[in-house]
């Protein structure tokens, strides 16, 4: 039985998804995006049980491959990366966090998720400049944290 709380949950995700389709995936810095399902799954992966948010991740992950046509590297890496990293946040969730730490959490989330990202498309041959790779990389991770930080203080933290 699916739960008020978990239709509430799966309506805040397809926002984001919306959003992310829509807007942020115009908001490219040097070919770089921000990824706003990633930090809501980030967000879920501390309120939520391991199973729960990784079906939550492949749910929403593959949606975003379904509309931007990279068919599997999404759903791929952000389930990989609630796999390693949920107990890592469920514990840390616990802790009150000043800003900067949670700026560097969110880049080292984004980080990880964006190597995954990258490695498949390079096995796909979908992105073949190494410019665009360090641009995803790097630039797509600060983006992600600074937004990701942004969103935690609009939150109210």
């Amino acid at each position: 039985m699916i739960r008020f709380e978990s239709i509430r949950e799966i309506l805040i995700g397809l926002t984001m998804l919306a959003l992310q389709v829509v807007l942020f995936r115009h908001l490219q810095i040097y070919g770089a995006e921000s990824d706003l399902v990633l930090i809501y799954l980030l967000w879920l992966s501390t309120k939520k049980g391991r199973t729960e948010t990784l079906i939550f991740a492949a749910f929403f992950g593959f949606l975003q491959d379904a509309m931007t046509d990279l068919w599997g590297l999404h759903t791929f890496s952000k389930t990989f990366l609630i796999f390693v990293l949920h107990n890592y946040l469920s514990k840390v969730s616990e802790n009150r966090f000043i800003l900067w730490q949670i700026f560097l959490l969110i880049l080292f989330a984004a980080f990880i998720h964006n190597m995954v990202f990258v490695g498949l498309s390079l096995f796909a041959e979908i992105y073949s400049g190494t410019t665009l790779i360090w641009s995803i990389l790097l630039i797509g991770s600060i983006y992600t944290a600074v937004i990701g930080t942004f969103l935690h203080i609009v939150k109210g933290g």
